[in-house]
């Protein structure tokens, strides 16, 4: 972001958001068909190839998602890196410490809970080596998803609504479209591959959301998270805070079944306990829940940091 961004007139956040969102999605899966014949005569038979064509659309999206955020910046909605919550301030590192704190803490007591009612059971069985190779992709995982996904999610989307709309709209839209990209499934390849399979494709990844069974509860705990990231963001006015605890959640994810088991004869309370992705049980709800209620007592007294971008928004 540099001096031309900050003189050039915002456009409207709204209409500049729709237009991302459509490159993102309509865009990757036009792409996706072109990226998968290529590697199919470019490198045959090589890992690359090998993969589905739904793992194509999908990091076609990702890929869209992330190059179109220069472009974003550039339409004047975010003059400097305050305005998409990445300013290094005195207080960022107690934030995202806090954060990190707050999202280990609170899934950790899910996994406890698990163990302590016999849902699940602990696997103490790795090699040292292996816990070594678990901790390094967990911790990397949750360093990245958590940095993309905040920029992505509270710092791009939140913040374009936010320059239009009160705080619980825009709070409530990006939760919402923050969860619903968390329920893509994964259907049956599509064979022969041509310009259009990617739109097909893309329509059956999101199929899975017309199934009640499958989004519930999931689909509310990923909302409450998401609201949850959206008002640290707001009440903090950086990414920090919600980086934090985002990261804490994704590390837990990501170790739930590798330090955890399930316990046969637990499979008809799943609806309870959730499932190896942890957060699809009732139980994680409930605690997100009063995470959530925790962090909102905590930050409402904090002031909205002084946003230029936002110092004016409803």
């Amino acid at each position: 972001m540099n001096r031309t961004t900050l003189s050039r007139s915002p456009g409207n956040p709204v209409m500049v958001l729709c237009g991302y969102l459509i490159v993102v999605f309509v865009g990757g899966a036009l792409l996706a068909p072109w990226l998968w014949t290529l590697a199919q005569h470019w490198v045959p038979g090589s890992p690359l190839a090998a993969q589905p064509f739904r793992r194509y659309v999908d990091r076609c999206l990702l890929g869209l998602a992330l190059f179109g955020l220069w472009p974003m910046a550039r339409t004047g909605l975010f003059p400097g890196w305050s305005a998409v919550g990445l300013a290094w301030r005195p207080k960022s590192r107690r934030e995202l410490s806090v954060g990190l704190s707050g999202g280990m803490l609170s899934l950790a007591i899910v996994a406890v809970m698990a163990l302590g009612f016999g849902a699940r059971s602990w696997n103490s069985g790795h090699p040292g080596s292996l816990l070594l190779s678990h901790a390094v992709r967990a911790l990397g995982a949750a360093v990245a998803v958590s940095f993309i996904e905040e920029l992505l999610f509270r710092g791009m989307v939140y913040g374009s609504l936010r320059r239009r709309f009160p705080i619980a709209v825009s709070a409530i839209v990006s939760a919402l479209l923050y969860a619903l990209v968390h329920f893509f499934r994964r259907p049956d390849p599509l064979d022969p591959v041509g310009p259009w399979t990617g739109l097909v494709m893309l329509g059956r990844m999101l199929s899975g959301l017309g199934d009640p069974s499958l989004v519930f509860p999931g689909i509310l705990t990923l909302g409450a998270i998401g609201w949850l990231l959206a008002w640290c963001r707001e009440r903090t006015g950086g990414l920090w805070l919600p980086m934090g605890l985002h990261a804490g959640w994704i590390f837990w994810f990501k170790s739930y079944t590798f330090f955890t088991a399930p316990v046969p004869g637990h499979d008809a309370q799943t609806w309870w306990w959730g499932s190896a992705r942890l957060h699809d049980g009732w139980l994680t709800f409930g605690v997100i829940t009063i995470t959530t209620a925790l962090f909102v007592r905590a930050l409402g007294g904090f002031q909205k940091a002084a946003d230029p971008s936002l110092r004016n928004a409803p």
